[in-house]
């Protein structure tokens, strides 16, 4: 049996919870590390399109799975760019807090 050295607090044999029962309702400790990607090398030419630089067609279409990506990108992002709120929206947001007071 090993003494629990802990000068900080007095505890009867019966309080003093065992150093193995204590580790068993721990939970397991999960350990940092670091996990290796799988990660696809997108070519310089799409780089260098995405940083506006003027590239060659063919260039692009060589890295069709990339370019038609960061193209369906640009549209999503242009599309909730030009997304309004509606006119009516604020008012019945007002509405909604005056009645929750």
């Amino acid at each position: 049996m090993r003494d629990d050295l802990n000068p900080g607090e007095e505890r009867s044999e019966e309080e003093a919870p065992r150093k193995e029962e204590r580790r068993a309702s721990e939970d397991p400790t999960v350990s940092d590390r670091e996990v290796p990607l799988n990660v696809a090398h997108t070519p310089e030419a799409i780089h260098a399109w995405l940083d506006g630089e003027s590239i060659n067609e063919d260039q692009l279409h060589s890295a069709e799975k990339e370019y038609s990506f960061w193209r369906r990108v640009e549209q999503e992002t242009g599309a909730r760019r030009r997304m309004k709120t509606p006119s009516s929206l604020p008012g019945q947001i007002m509405r909604a807090i005056k009645k929750d007071e």
